[in-house]
């Protein structure tokens, strides 16, 4: 009897215990093993590093305009000059000679043109007429005379061989008549069509000629396009550098002195084939080197190769230029041409971004990942579904989780 009121006793005190037990405590996951880390949002970047080399946006080689010789040099290699300075200045006694011929050829095919576009009332074509008129009113005498002498003829009073003298002398004069008229047509000919196409042409080549020679003779003074340094000019034929000296002779075409600009510096940098496809024109980069230290310089990805370079070891490798924002003395800052510099591209950037350990993803049965997480400490655990994005170095970018503590196995 004392054992089935102890029996019942157990029983109700386990239904009690049931129907005081939290409803949220049947659905609460059994506590995994592991620890929980604390996660919130942060700054997310993925960056690439490669090496580079300092070197100018712009540089560009001054070349002799014509031949001649140098008459004055008025800068040293090294030097920085401004935009417009006088550099070097070349001598023009030969060009002068070549510009007065062909000012002499310009003024003979300007009279040339001149004369036939006036060419109908010149000289050529009165003459023409004058001849013309003088044959026509020949002739006229001569049918005058050769009527009376048929006159004469019928009545007796001449002979028959002064009649066909004259008729002979009037069918000659015809002839000269017709020539005449022969020769004013061509003579007004050549003041028209091709012949005043060909004088016009003739001056339009003797004036482009002209202003070419005059256009050279106006950049006997080399000046400097920008603001730069001045620098030697590449001998392409010696596979050296050499600088120009007062009173040599140079020829058209060949290189007198090069110019950098400061004021824009780049980095042409060489990035493996593996990981080209990551960089993007317009990426944000971060510069250091060991020849500025303590200076961080920015800029963007301007362009990207189309060909791998060949300079390189195993492996295909494309070069990589970067645009550096403008410095006001890149020199002052340490900058020099031809420094190795650390390049740092930013490949992704998200300002509040959530990250977790690659281990605390997991996956349902469903196929769809997600992490035990927790608000904090003496908080229920649940599973929250995430959405994976970018591979980090902070850990794996997750979107639908909020500040808090996520298991790790």
């Amino acid at each position: 009897m004392i054992r089935l009121i102890q029996c019942a006793l157990a029983a109700l005190l386990a239904g009690a215990i049931l129907m005081l037990w939290p409803p949220w405590q049947a659905s609460a996951p059994v506590a995994s093993q592991g620890h929980w880390l604390r996660v919130q949002p942060q700054l997310l970047e993925r960056r690439l590093g490669v090496l580079g080399r300092i070197q100018p946006a712009q540089q560009v080689t001054l070349a002799a305009p014509f031949e001649g010789t140098v008459q004055a040099l008025v800068v040293r290699e090294g030097e920085q000059v401004a935009a417009g300075q006088t550099l070097l200045a070349l001598d023009t006694a030969q060009l002068d000679i070549q510009l007065r011929e062909a000012d002499a050829q310009r003024l003979k095919a300007s009279r040339a043109l001149r004369e036939l576009q006036a060419w109908q009332g010149g000289p050529e074509v009165t003459r023409a007429q004058r001849a013309l008129t003088v044959a026509r009113r020949t002739l006229q005498h001569s049918e005058a005379a050769l009527a009376d002498t048929r006159c004469l003829l019928a009545r007796g009073i001449v002979a028959r061989q002064e009649l066909d003298t004259l008729e002979q002398q009037v069918s000659a004069q015809r002839l000269e008549l017709l020539s005449a008229a022969d020769e004013l047509q061509q003579t007004k000919a050549r003041g028209q069509g091709e012949y005043l196409h060909i004088a016009g042409m003739e001056l339009s080549n003797a004036q482009a000629r002209y202003d070419a020679l005059a256009a050279l003779r106006a950049q006997r003074v080399v000046k400097a396009p920008f603001a730069g340094l001045v620098t030697r000019a590449a001998a392409e034929t010696e596979g050296q550098q050499r600088l120009v000296q007062a009173g040599q002779l140079v020829s058209q075409g060949m290189p007198l002195l090069g110019l950098v600009e400061l004021g824009r510096l780049q980095v042409l940098a060489a990035v493996e084939q593996g990981d080209l496809g990551k960089v993007r024109e317009g990426m944000a980069v971060q510069v250091t080197g060991d020849g500025f230290p303590g200076q961080l310089l920015q800029g963007t990805v301007q362009s990207l190769g189309l060909q791998a370079r060949d300079d390189e070891g195993q492996g295909a490798w494309f070069d990589v230029r970067v645009q550096l924002a403008t410095q006001p003395d890149p020199l002052a800052l340490g900058v020099r041409l031809g420094m190795s510099a650390q390049v740092t591209v930013l490949l992704y950037r998200k300002q509040q971004g959530m990250a977790v350990p690659e281990q605390a993803l997991r996956s349902g049965p469903d196929g769809r990942q997600y992490v035990l997480y927790r608000a904090g400490p003496g908080h229920v655990e649940s599973q929250v579904a995430v959405v994976v994005g970018e591979a980090l170095v902070q850990g794996v970018e997750v979107e639908g989780l909020q500040a808090g503590e996520v298991l790790l196995p």
